[in-house]
C-alpha cells in the first residue's frame, strides 16, 4: 500500500510540474532546434519528491520545435561490463512537435527492498513509462551526465543520466560533457543510461 501511495504521489507531482509548461502543436519551422538542460529542484520540490518513495531522480527541461517528419525517441539502455545489452524502456513517435520548458526525467525506486526488483520511471513529454529491473548489485551510483544546456544533433544520441551497479566494494561515477556515451562503463557490471535521440519519424 505504501508503494502504491508513493507511486501516486510521484505521478501527481510530475503532472503538477508539467501542467504549468506550455506545449503547443504548431506548424514547425524548417530550422529545427532542440535543447536539453538540467532542471534544478527547489528545496520544496525535493521535499515533495522525498515523500513519494522515488529513491533517485533527475529532471531536465526540453525546448525547441520539430519538423513534422522528425521524432524524439526516449529510452533506457542496459549495458553489461561496458557492452550494450538491450533497451528496457523505449518511447517514440512523440505526438508533440513544439516544446517549451517541457520536463522529462529518469528515476529509480525500490533501493530499500532487496527482495524485489527496482522500478524504473521515465517521464517523457507525452506521459510516464515504467518497468521493473531485477539485478543483484550491492553497490551503485546514480548521476546526471550533463551540467549545462546542450543542443541535440540529429541521429546522435544524448545520454542524460547513468545508474551504475556492481557487486564489488568500489565503484567510480561517470560523466560526459555534451551527453556523449560516458567513458568508464566497463568498470560497472551493470549500467542503465537514459537516452534521448532526435531522428526521422518512422513511416507506417
Amino acid at each position: 500500500m505504501r508503494n502504491f501511495k508513493g507511486y501516486c504521489f510521484f505521478i501527481i507531482f510530475t503532472l503538477l510540474l508539467t501542467g504549468c509548461t506550455g506545449v503547443e502543436k504548431e506548424n514547425p519551422s524548417s530550422n529545427s532546434k532542440i535543447t536539453i538542460e538540467p532542471y534544478n529542484l527547489s528545496e520544496k520540490e525535493k521535499l515533495l519528491i522525498s515523500k513519494t518513495g522515488v529513491g533517485q531522480i533527475e529532471f531536465f527541461k526540453l525546448n525547441g520545435t520539430l519538423k513534422e517528419d522528425d521524432d524524439l525517441q526516449f529510452s533506457v539502455e542496459e549495458f553489461e561490463n561496458g557492452k550494450f545489452k538491450k533497451e528496457l524502456l523505449s518511447s517514440s513517435d512523440e505526438p508533440k512537435t513544439k516544446f517549451k520548458d517541457s520536463l522529462i526525467s529518469f528515476g529509480i525506486s525500490g533501493f530499500e527492498d532487496e527482495d524485489h526488483p527496482l522500478k524504473l520511471l521515465s517521464r517523457v513529454p507525452s506521459g510516464l513509462d515504467t518497468t521493473k529491473y531485477s539485478n543483484n548489485m550491492t553497490t551503485y551510483s546514480f548521476s546526471k551526465l550533463i551540467s549545462k544546456k546542450i543542443t541535440l544533433e540529429k541521429n546522435k544520441p544524448a545520454y542524460l543520466v547513468a545508474w551504475l551497479g556492481t557487486t564489488k566494494n568500489g565503484l567510480h561515477s561517470v560523466e560526459s560533457i555534451n551527453g556523449e556515451l560516458p567513458k568508464g562503463l566497463e568498470e560497472a557490471e551493470s549500467a542503465l543510461l537514459y537516452k534521448v535521440l532526435w531522428t526521422d519519424k518512422v513511416k507506417k
